[in-house]
C-alpha cells in the first residue's frame, strides 16, 4: 500500500511539487563556468549580423589583439574575410563581445567568453568599424577596423 504521509512536506505541500521546483531551476542554474572554455556562445544561426562576423575556432588571424591588465591592446586593422585573434592574458576571465560599455550590441556578432590564457578567433566578413568589448569588465573596448 502507497503512504502519503511521505509525500507531503509538513506544510501539507507535495514534495513532488518542491521536488520538480528544484530541478527547473537546477537546470536554469546549468553551464560550464565561461572563464574555463574559450567559447561561451555562438551568434545567431541565420540573422544577417551573424554573417558580418563569427567565432571561427579553426581560423588563422592575420592579426592580434592582446588582453592583459584588463585591457584590450591596440586596435587592429584587417581586410574583409580575415580573421583576428584575441589572446588572455589574464588570469581572469574576459568576454570578446561586439559592443561598447560591457553591454552587447543588438545582434552582436560575436559575445564569446574567453578563459585565462585561452585565444577567440574572429573572422569579419564585411567591411566598418567593430566596437568588442568586455561584458564583465565594462570599461574594457576595442576597436576592429575591416577595409
Amino acid at each position: 500500500m502507497f503512504d502519503t504521509h511521505l509525500m507531503h512536506s509538513r506544510r501539507g505541500r507535495p514534495m513532488i511539487v518542491v521536488g520538480a521546483t528544484l530541478a527547473v531551476a537546477l537546470a536554469a542554474c546549468g553551464g560550464a563556468d565561461p572563464s574555463a572554455s574559450a567559447s561561451g556562445s555562438e551568434p545567431a544561426s541565420g540573422s544577417a549580423s551573424a554573417a558580418r562576423c563569427a567565432f571561427t575556432p579553426d581560423g588563422s588571424p592575420s592579426a592580434t589583439v592582446q588582453i592583459a591588465n584588463f585591457a584590450f591592446g591596440d586596435d587592429v586593422t584587417v581586410s574583409a574575410g580575415q580573421a583576428v585573434a584575441f589572446t588572455n592574458q589574464d588570469g581572469a576571465g574576459h568576454t570578446v563581445t561586439e559592443g561598447t560599455g560591457g553591454e552587447a550590441a543588438d545582434s552582436a556578432c560575436v559575445d564569446e567568453s574567453i578563459g585565462g590564457g585561452r585565444s577567440v578567433i574572429v573572422t569579419f566578413t564585411e567591411p566598418g568599424d567593430f566596437q568588442i568589448t568586455c561584458k564583465i569588465h565594462p570599461s574594457m573596448q576595442a576597436a576592429v577596423h575591416v577595409e
